[in-house]
């Protein structure tokens, strides 16, 4: 005998239960009502979000090469999804961005600063340059990377494939490979097919993601202005103390390089105070959207939160609206803010000592939370609410508490990733 086909309209019993239960301890919240606010549908989706975390720590890379393969940046997550260890393309640390050279090993538009020539390999960036692979899981705020999950634009050399292979991922996820047919992404495919490490050619489901500050256009082309004539200055001490080694070990005069590192690079403030505010397009709250990170001492970002409900607790029942006859019937009760998200998703062992970025001055209940973690700097960008009693409690509090208050001024305009022309 043939069964009838499932009615779509009947709830499932877990769906009654939790219905009623609302309905009793709210004072009559009915989730399946027509009138109740909606959560904001425009959110980003988790993979174009850690993808565009990487996309944006490429950002902070110096290398001066516009070609398509060069600033990476890579984001790893673990299985909870939350993310672990995130890097960019660079020097090791300690090795000074002005004295060791910038160009390419091979004439790329004139980049190696002449068209026409190969340079030697000890006056190019190759032998010095740790790639954003190997940086970010060196970066690592966890125990270990095990089971983890790393996103980045282009597919992954062999030499950094080893690497991911040993550090115990399980999943690249990337976005192009512009050399698909060389020597070294053959030797990847190779070594991730033979290590089980599955390989995930994404394609982001928005064409764009715009960082905006909210600083007016008018402001935006005054910083981007300002940026343009103040370079970032060389190091010249640095340069005038290691001249010797590196004219002795690679015959290379660091004064005479003609290709610098590049002076639009964000710096810390900027790229920390975007992590948060790109966070903040994962929540769901369609009327205030806030992000928060974490930055320990050694400028590792160690925790990553924005305002939402607790885990396990869906977004379809809880209410969202600001107003209401009812306080239970509101989402106040309900949402946890970004602040205590980014803490309680912190990957190390603690945060004491380290610095949290958030877009708006954090209210009492979110002090008390940071204060108690050991947080010893508030880095915050909007004070809306200055004169309310919840923001009084705060400055209360973080005096005594001595941690340190500082408004953030951006050095930079909106920060536009573009997924089309950046692929």
């Amino acid at each position: 005998m043939t069964s009838l086909p499932k009615n779509l309209d009947t709830p499932d019993p877990e769906s009654q239960r939790i219905r009623q239960m609302i309905l009793k301890e709210s004072r009559g919240y009915d989730i399946n009502s027509p009138e109740n606010t909606s959560k904001r549908q425009n959110y980003l989706s988790w993979d174009d979000y850690f993808l565009a975390v990487a996309y944006l720590s490429a950002r902070r890379s110096k290398d001066p090469h516009p070609s398509k393969s060069s600033r990476d940046g890579a984001c790893i997550v673990d299985k909870m999804g939350r993310i672990v260890g995130i890097g960019y393309d660079g020097f090791p640390r300690g090795c000074s961005d002005d004295c060791l050279p910038w160009a390419s090993a091979i004439a790329e538009n004139g980049w190696n600063g002449d068209s026409k020539e190969t340079l030697p390999w000890l006056h190019t960036k190759d032998p010095f340059l740790c790639h954003a692979e190997i940086n970010a899981i060196l970066n690592k705020c966890s125990n270990d990377v095990v089971g983890g999950r790393m996103f980045v634009r282009n597919f992954p050399s062999n030499e950094c494939a080893k690497f991911i292979i040993q550090s115990g991922i399980t999943e690249i996820v990337y976005v192009k490979d512009d050399n698909e047919d060389s020597d070294s992404s053959r030797a990847s495919r190779i070594l991730f097919e033979v290590a089980g490490v599955k390989m995930t050619k994404m394609k982001p489901t928005v064409p764009f993601i715009n960082i905006s500050f909210g600083i007016g256009a008018s402001v935006n082309k005054h910083i981007e202005q300002t940026n343009s004539t103040t370079d970032r200055h060389q190091n010249e001490d640095e340069m005038e103390k290691y001249l010797g080694l590196m004219l002795r070990e690679a015959n290379f005069n660091p004064f005479k390089a003609t290709v610098k590192k590049r002076a639009d690079y964000l710096s810390w403030d900027d790229y920390f105070m975007a992590v948060a505010f790109l966070s903040a397009m994962r929540s769901k709250d369609p009327n205030t959207q806030v992000g928060a990170c974490i930055v320990d001492t050694e400028k590792c970002i160690i925790g990553i939160g924005y305002n939402g409900f607790p885990r396990g607790c869906s977004d379809e029942h809880l209410p969202w609206a600001r107003s209401a006859d009812c306080d239970l019937h509101k989402k106040y009760p309900y949402v946890v803010h970004a602040e205590v998200n980014a803490i309680l998703n912190k990957c190390s062992a603690n945060v004491r000592g380290a610095t949290i970025y958030v877009a708006l001055f954090p209210c009492n209940e979110c002090s008390k939370v940071i204060i108690q973690s050991g947080i010893r700097e508030v880095v915050y960008l909007n004070d809306f609410y200055h004169d309310t009693d919840a923001c009084r409690a705060s400055r209360i509090m973080f005096k005594m508490a001595g941690v340190k208050l500082r408004q953030y001024q951006p050095n930079c305009g909106d920060i536009f990733i573009d997924f089309q022309t950046e692929t």
